[in-house]
């Protein structure tokens, strides 16, 4: 997976990674996170997003329902919230390995984000 970070505001994954998480929740440092896009289950697109200090890799379903959508079904358009999971996909610092493959709701990781370390 190749990350990269766009000049300027960038594309919905960018702008979504840097009005939700402007600050890294494991390394609680300012990120300009790089992103990238996949298919999970060959149905969901996940967006990818790597801090540039820690290198973790952080991944999320877009909130979006059409960029999200699976061809060739209809879209359902809720307006019902749906509460945003994060997934820890990777880690390169040996502390954060075990939250490896664990989903937080988005409002936790942005509480781990505005903590300090005493």
């Amino acid at each position: 997976m190749e990350f990269y970070r766009a000049d300027g505001e960038g594309g919905p994954a960018q702008r979504w990674i840097d009005h939700n998480l402007p600050v890294c929740p494991m390394c609680r440092e300012g990120a300009l996170w790089t992103t990238a896009s996949g298919v999970e289950q060959e149905a969901l697109v996940r967006w990818y997003f790597q801090c540039p200090n820690c290198k973790v890799v952080l991944s999320t379903i877009p909130d979006d329902p059409m960029a999200a959508k699976v061809p060739g079904l209809p879209v359902v358009s809720a307006k019902i919230p749906v509460e945003i999971n994060v997934r820890v996909e990777s880690v390169e610092r040996k502390q954060d390995e075990d939250f490896v493959g664990e989903e937080f709701p988005l409002y936790e990781l942005q509480e781990w984000a505005e903590e300090t370390e005493d």
